[in-house]
């Protein structure tokens, strides 16, 4: 068994996990199969994770910080909030990389979880996460009379997470009139002249 840094041990475990959570579910992953995936013995796991909840937990929190950062490189540098939403749109988290869009399948499917509290709080800070991002472009936008300003930012962003959430769920069944990028493309233009359209002041 090779010796890793921490942070390096720590980011391999969480790969690791990942395909377990991915292969068995939540609730059938157990840390055996986790530290069996990753090579090491069961108790490494145990000294950066207290326990599965805290590893899926931490899953969660790293995808999201990917997530923020990818987005943060893709608009650098960009002056209208408007087109900093055209990239955020575009790169939906759920569906635009591979790795992360399985993590995405794992959390959709663990927010039923419903008799694992610690979990349900986990991925409502990770969407609330999301709200107050794209509620603050979504404000600046406003003010700079890009988009409407009759209905609240947070609702606005709301319902791009509502369209992502919902987009990602039924992309993997490969449905014909759906998983084109003509699609795809049609239904960010469709969100777009929503948000653009006056109804404002």
């Amino acid at each position: 068994m090779a010796r890793m840094k921490a942070p390096d041990r720590r980011k391999q475990l969480l790969e690791s996990a990942a395909q377990c959570f991915a292969q068995h579910g939540y609730r059938g992953t157990t840390t055996a199969m986790i530290a069996s995936e990753a090579g090491v013995s069961e108790p490494i796991i145990y000294r950066h994770f207290r326990n599965k909840h805290d590893l899926f937990i931490a899953l969660i929190e790293k995808v999201g910080d990917e997530v923020f950062s990818n987005w943060q490189r893709a608009t650098q540098g960009m002056e209208s909030p408007l087109d900093k939403l055209s990239i955020l749109l575009y790169q939906n988290p759920a569906t635009s990389d591979p790795w992360t869009a399985g993590v995405y399948r794992l959390l959709f499917h663990a927010s039923t979880e419903l008799a694992e509290p610690a979990i349900q709080e986990a991925i409502r800070d990770h969407y609330e996460r999301y709200v107050k991002s794209l509620s603050s472009v979504m404000a600046e936008a406003q003010g700079r009379g890009e988009i409407r300003n009759d209905v609240p930012p947070e609702w606005l962003a709301w319902q791009i997470i509502h369209a992502a959430v919902g987009f990602a769920m039924i992309r993997p069944l490969s449905i014909p009139s759906h998983a084109s990028m003509e699609f795809t493309q049609g239904t960010i233009r469709l969100l777009l002249e929503l948000l653009t359209r006056d109804h404002g002041s």
